[in-house]
């Protein structure tokens, strides 16, 4: 699976959201496989609309509905149409006892769960809490030129030996080859962000990106 976020570049943002899921929804059917954008709350409700796939929300806060004025509800999310909701990315960082309540809130509210992790520890901390996907990427490494996948083998390889639940790779991934390599280190998906979003051909990137599932 391919978790594609799309953070809040203008380039993914409106109108361009739309186009990037409608490149999305081509490439799942060509492919077959799972592919997720991760939008920005304003363009939940239009992507599912206009576009029908799954989309997830790139943050949650730990509350109910009520008086949480200018805070994120799980609730909401999942009103206007997301699936999931990522926590923790390293550019919208949580403690932990955050991490563990968002977890539980968003189980009440049908949305699942991708927690971002930076270190193996809290990898394994966090399964405790019964996520649906445990993600692991290096804050230094996004958007960089060296791929998780090239300097954290034996760590991805323990990590995918001892988690339970599905592991996702990310951090500069954004090639066929990076997601074969996840594969075969054991991970279960790869999560993204510019290598998609600011390529020169986007749906011929994402084809690229597919690809390493067929290799595999």
């Amino acid at each position: 699976m391919i978790f594609l976020s799309f953070k809040t570049y203008k380039e993914a943002t409106g109108e361009r959201a739309v186009y990037f899921c409608q490149i999305v929804k081509k490439v799942i059917s060509e492919f077959n496989i799972r592919i997720i954008p991760i939008l920005q709350p304003t363009d939940i409700y239009r992507v599912k609309k206009e576009v029908g796939i799954e989309v997830w929300a790139q943050h949650a806060d730990p509350i109910d509905p009520g008086r949480h004025f200018g805070w994120l509800s799980p609730y909401s999310l999942k009103e206007v149409g997301a699936s999931g909701v990522v926590i923790n990315h390293a550019e919208r960082p949580l403690d932990e006892e955050t991490i563990k309540k968002i977890i539980t809130k968003a189980k009440i509210y049908q949305l699942k769960t991708l927690v971002l992790c930076q270190t193996v520890d809290l990898a394994k901390k966090v399964e405790q809490w019964e996520p649906d996907y445990i993600g692991y990427e290096k804050e230094e490494l996004i958007a960089g030129s060296l791929s998780m996948v090239d300097v954290e083998e034996d760590n991805i390889k323990k990590l995918a030996n001892s988690l339970k639940k599905p592991l996702i790779i990310g951090a500069a991934i954004s090639t066929k080859e990076h997601v074969r390599k996840t594969l075969l280190f054991g991970g279960k998906g790869v999560i993204l962000a510019s290598a998609f979003v600011l390529a020169k051909n986007p749906e011929e990137k994402l084809k690229e990106l597919a690809l390493g599932f067929k290799n595999y």
